[in-house]
């Protein structure tokens, strides 16, 4: 090709990472930078963040990229971020709130109550693909609403994450799909904000953004924002995608029937499909293309793993990396030892109000069987969504391309094959949602189908097979595993009651 190389610019807003990336052609990352963004838990089942540092994080990751001086043509910029979060802006484009409800945010588990007894379970489906739940944005809108009115009055607009960085980037209003649908405001068959589903929570119309493609271009870098970041002044920026979705689209869930097991801080399986599938055990949300994506989701997935590695594996003056738990993890079975991953509760299959748990506890196991055991105990419940997704398809999955941090496990995803009872595909690239965010913006600059940058970028790094001699013992745990699930919801709901 003459003349410079070409390439975009993503931005990536997570909950635990802020990270601006450079792409080139080949769906390579030629550079990234990183930063740590905080998080704010004042109250009991609240989760915040402050946008205004997402902006300023974002900026420094720009900045470091020096891309001024990165011999490579930027053709556009794309941001994909963190869903769900709820930003209120006045029309003077200023943020109303200092930290914001995020996507775990589970302060609206009233509210999402009181509008479950207007509308029935089946009805909530047939509108909106999905349950009434804390997570979505239009249970946090009205929780402001109702509690911080003067914001709720005030502001002009409500923006998901990605969409307020857009916004900052070039001073446009949009929303893509795939965060409308998960707002709970968003009429699936239609494909539009419903009127009917905005009355049930008694919200505005026009404080919500107009809906466009994922692809589509929303304005250009402002000058003044250009000069700020130091890269040049006019790249068009695309709407982008929620990060499930660029993740998704980085783990090859390009095509229509392709399934993925994502392995992030939440962890869930997923299925491409042409429409929803309707089932109160699932989620479901418009893809960064046309179709949508079905899902189980645990909130606390890698969550869980995380977790028992700073409670376990603290050592003064040391980090102690994952690969160090999965040589202690590979040497033991879990022996009888169930783990139940709800540090943050349960979406679909069980309680809100349900919590991590360990059952079967023996004087042999140690510190290793504890470890292998969340490891298990994850893919457990995520094996529940999965049986769901295929008794609706109608159709056995034969394979799962694995993405995220845990992805990287040699040993989880083993765990995972014979659990599952499928081949698990792990992939080479390890950043999934900014190769998806890549596909996205290549795709509105060069006007090629996502499905064929998607399959000429995404490579095999290893497939792993179940293997015959753990199968019996696990069909054996799984069993026990949802027994034990279902009795403790009645448990756990005491927690609610408490709370």
């Amino acid at each position: 090709m003459a003349g410079k190389d070409k390439g975009v610019l993503v931005i990536d807003i997570g909950t635990e990472s802020i990270r601006a990336a450079l792409v080139d052609e080949e769906g390579k990352v030629k550079r990234i930078e990183g930063r740590l963004p905080s998080f704010f838990s004042p109250h009991p089942g609240w989760a915040e963040q402050s946008p205004e540092e997402w902006w300023g994080l974002s900026s420094q990751c720009v900045k470091s990229l020096n891309l001024k001086n990165a011999q490579m043509e930027i053709v556009a910029l794309g941001v994909t971020a963190q869903m769900h979060a709820v930003v209120p802006m006045d029309n003077k484009g200023r943020v109303l709130l200092k930290k914001v409800p995020i996507w775990c945010d589970k302060r609206s588990q009233k509210i999402c109550e009181d509008v479950s007894r207007e509308i029935s379970p089946q009805e909530q489906l047939d509108k909106a693909a999905n349950l009434i739940i804390p997570n979505w944005t239009g249970p946090k809108m009205k929780w402001i609403k109702e509690h911080i009115p003067e914001v709720y009055n005030q502001a002009s607009v409500f923006l998901t994450a990605k969409d307020y960085l857009n916004f900052k980037l070039t001073g446009n209003y949009f929303t893509d799909f795939s965060e409308a649908s998960g707002s709970f405001l968003f009429s699936w068959k239609e494909k539009t904000w419903s009127d009917e589903l905005l009355s049930l929570f008694d919200l505005d119309r026009e404080k919500l953004p107009p809906i466009v493609p994922s692809v589509q271009v929303v304005g250009q870098v402002q000058e003044e924002v250009a000069r700020f970041l130091d890269i040049p002044s006019g790249i068009p920026v695309i709407c982008g995608a929620g990060d499930m979705l660029c993740l998704l689209l980085g783990g090859g869930m390009v095509e229509e029937g392709r399934s993925c097991d994502v392995a992030g801080t939440a962890a869930d399986v997923s299925v491409f499909s042409p429409y929803p599938l309707i089932s109160p055990k699932l989620m479901n949300l418009h893809h960064g293309i046309d179709g949508w994506i079905s899902f189980g989701i645990l909130d606390s997935g890698g969550g869980s793993l995380r977790w028992f590695r700073d409670a376990f594996y603290q050592e003064e003056g040391k980090t102690v990396f994952y690969s160090e738990i999965d040589k202690e993890a590979q040497t033991v079975g879990s022996d009888g030892l169930l783990f139940f991953p709800y540090l943050l509760g349960e979406r679909l299959m069980g309680s809100p109000h349900a919590r991590g748990a360990f059952l079967g506890i023996l004087p042999h196991h140690q510190r290793r069987h504890f470890a292998r055991a969340v490891m298990e105990g994850v893919s457990f419940d995520l094996k529940m969504s999965l049986e769901e997704i295929e008794k609706l398809c109608q159709e056995k999955i034969p394979n799962l391309t694995a993405i995220g941090g845990g992805a990287k496990s040699d040993l989880w995803c083993q765990i995972k094959a014979d659990i599952y009872e499928k081949e698990i595909w792990a992939l080479e690239e390890a950043e999934g949602g900014i190769m998806g965010a890549a596909m996205l913006s290549f795709s509105s600059a060069f006007k090629q189908p996502v499905s064929q940058l998607g399959n000429e970028w995404i490579k095999v790094r290893k497939k792993f097979m179940p293997e015959s001699d753990r199968l019996e013992v696990y069909r054996k745990e799984y069993r026990r595993f949802k027994n034990f699930h279902d009795s403790l919801q009645d448990i756990f709901s005491q927690y609610g009651k408490e709370d």
